[in-house]
């Protein structure tokens, strides 16, 4: 997502666009990645491993978090083989003298929930996460509760999608099962604000919609670490999508709201994201987001001076051709932040012959 004038798109991934801080506003931890089956200590207590992805962004870090007796393993990367077999390299090296004894998830996405089912069936343990994640995957694995195909055609074409088709893979339940090893048993759901005791260490967990409901970071304030998810990643701009079929309508804004509540934490705090290299400037990293977002809703917002849709608004801001997975994630993106500028009162909604387009107030 850079600017227009920019020589080169940037690339694109299931979590977001490439958006990186200029140099030197981030510090970099110089403990090297980890090898896929293999984990590193990055802070008292938290050891950092990397599962390795079959996608465009080609792995996830992973958190072994030390508690009494062992460790909690905080998300888990996708159901594919050369997860399992990354989990079961870690097994060799670290699980015989630090024992798993719970699984923590951040979020609903497959990257991050995909082996919590396997990974409790392995080893015997909770499974932690929010009632909103939960929920979500409930509804993404058995299709319960799901759009029906006419459903998702008339929210696209209202909204200027003419080539449907494209996307209505994505609310398949099969294509989600296939990256998921099943529903985990829940033996507790996280709510914002919870404390979690782990070997004398507290971690608060923050609720942090906007990338996924029900997102959640964890923050140990005393030892100044953050588990920090989707939420803030050091060189991508994470997806903000609005959808019909979630219960947030203002997603954008909650992400933003969320950074912000982040931005309180010690600036001398480490961040742990889901993607990338670990890094200190959560406040630099902070303000560099939203100054983004706010550029591309001044943009938008500058578009449609003339009513447009959101079908119209992609080109604003994605430069490339878009297919499949990454035109859903573009359109949800787009009409987040039409629905911003909408519940700011900066834009309205004029709906016509079966059309929504955005207009100047």
């Amino acid at each position: 997502m850079k600017s227009e004038n920019s020589p080169a798109a940037p690339a694109v991934t299931a979590e977001g666009e490439a958006f990186a801080s200029p140099p030197k506003r981030l510090k970099y931890v110089s403990v090297p990645p980890p090898a896929p089956g293999s984990s590193v200590e990055i802070a008292p207590g938290v050891r950092w491993a990397r599962i390795p992805l079959p996608m465009d962004l080609n792995h996830i870090n992973v958190w072994l978090v030390a508690i009494e007796g062992g460790c909690v393993i905080v998300d888990t990367g996708m159901a594919v083989q050369m997860g399992k077999e990354a989990w079961e390299s870690i097994e060799r090296e670290t699980f015989a003298t630090q024992p798993v004894r719970a699984v923590f998830i951040t979020h609903i996405h497959p990257d991050h929930s995909g082996l919590a089912a396997w990974l409790q069936e392995r080893y015997r343990v909770p499974v932690f996460m929010s009632s909103g994640t939960d929920d979500m995957l409930r509804v993404m694995s058995t299709g319960k509760g799901r759009p029906q195909a006419g459903q998702v055609e008339s929210f696209f074409q209202t909204h200027g999608l003419s080539d449907v088709a494209q996307v209505q893979p994505m609310f398949n339940p099969e294509r989600f099962g296939r990256m998921t090893s099943g529903l985990a048993k829940v033996e507790r759901h996280v709510a914002d604000g919870d404390t979690l005791s782990w070997a004398g260490n507290e971690w608060l967990a923050m609720q942090t919609d906007g990338h996924a409901q029900g997102h959640l970071c964890l923050s140990n304030a005393a030892a100044r670490v953050l588990i920090s998810g989707d939420q803030v990643l050091p060189s991508i701009s994470s997806n903000i999508s609005y959808g019909f079929h979630t219960a947030d309508a203002n997603p954008l804004g909650s992400y933003l709201d969320s950074l912000q509540r982040l931005r309180r934490l010690s600036t001398e705090t480490l961040v742990l994201p889901s993607h990338g290299v670990p890094f200190y400037g959560l406040q630099h990293r902070i303000d560099d987001l939203t100054s983004h977002h706010e550029e591309q809703l001044a943009k938008v917002q500058e578009r449609c001076r003339e009513p447009k849709t959101a079908a119209e608004i992609l080109p604003v801001m994605f430069r490339r051709e878009l297919k499949g997975m990454h035109l859903f994630l573009a359109f949800g993106e787009a009409l987040a932040h039409l629905e911003y500028l909408v519940h700011a009162k900066r834009l309205q909604r004029v709906t016509a012959a079966g059309i929504t387009r955005y207009a100047a107030q």
